[in-house]
């Protein structure tokens, strides 16, 4: 150890993978596979680090992105998050065997902000092992791409919020309302108070965690809302509709 100075040591202290308490390497959830400005991580043993692109991510992770940061999270079997700013994800579970099906689990829970979710393998071969929950209301999949946004007091003046909640009844004090689309296949949003299927092209907002979910008459704007899922479609700001995740990501950012 004498040989090696301060600098390097501490280079590879970071490039070494996380271990558990008892020797054994944690394995990865996925990576940082784009971001544009600053994101943080708390991981599972209350520890804080800057996240940059190529990050590993972990189970118990709790991602936060800053106020002008766009991001997206790809895990090991092709799934991706595409996080807008000022939101918070922690990844509860991720489990992924190509030749163990049964065990896969792609779990995690927005906490604030909003995302676009893009399913993969796991979406595919085993949909009950995946779930996005809030404190409103749980999303399961069939294979698909849909956008989730907590409309919340960092988010009540986004105009999408505004159009969602207009009409809406059930509000509870102090607890956010989620609203959602789906771009390609469908998703079952459910709580205590129901469950209801949407399909591609259909939006919804559950308004509390005591009503149901419903559907709204017309996409209240979740494209100009949140970020595109990929970055195949170019446009300033990273957010979604005609914008991306930035026009200037690299082809290699890119989630076919």
């Amino acid at each position: 150890m004498s040989g090696l100075n301060r600098p390097v040591i501490l280079a590879l202290l970071l490039a070494a993978p996380l271990v558990q308490a008892q020797g054994t390497p944690v394995p990865e959830a996925g990576r940082v596979s784009y971001l544009s400005g600053t994101m943080y991580v708390q991981t599972a043993d209350n520890k804080t680090r800057i996240l940059a692109r190529n990050s590993a991510i972990y189970t118990g992770d709790v991602i936060t992105t800053e106020k002008s940061t766009v991001a997206r999270l790809e895990f090991g079997d092709g799934s991706t998050l595409a996080l807008k700013p000022r939101s918070q994800v922690k990844i509860d579970a991720f489990a992924f065997d190509q030749a163990k099906p049964e065990n896969d689990s792609l779990l995690y829970r927005l906490v604030k902000g909003g995302l676009r979710a893009v399913t993969g393998l796991i979406g595919k071969r085993n949909r009950e092992a995946y779930r996005a929950s809030t404190v409103t209301a749980t999303i399961g999949i069939r294979g698909t791409r849909f956008g989730m946004l907590l409309c919340d007091e960092n988010e009540k003046d986004d105009p999408a919020c505004i159009k969602a909640l207009k009409d809406a009844e059930g509000r509870e004090a102090g607890e956010p309302a989620l609203v959602f689309d789906v771009e390609e296949g469908s998703i079952e949003v459910k709580n205590d108070a129901g469950s209801k299927v949407f399909e591609v092209g259909d939006a919804g907002v559950v308004s509390s965690s005591k009503s149901a979910p419903a559907a709204l008459p017309e996409n209240p704007g979740l494209d100009n809302a949140l970020p595109s899922s990929t970055a195949a479609r170019p446009g300033p700001g990273g957010m979604g509709g005609s914008t991306g995740l930035g026009s200037d990501a690299d082809a290699s950012c890119t989630v076919q």
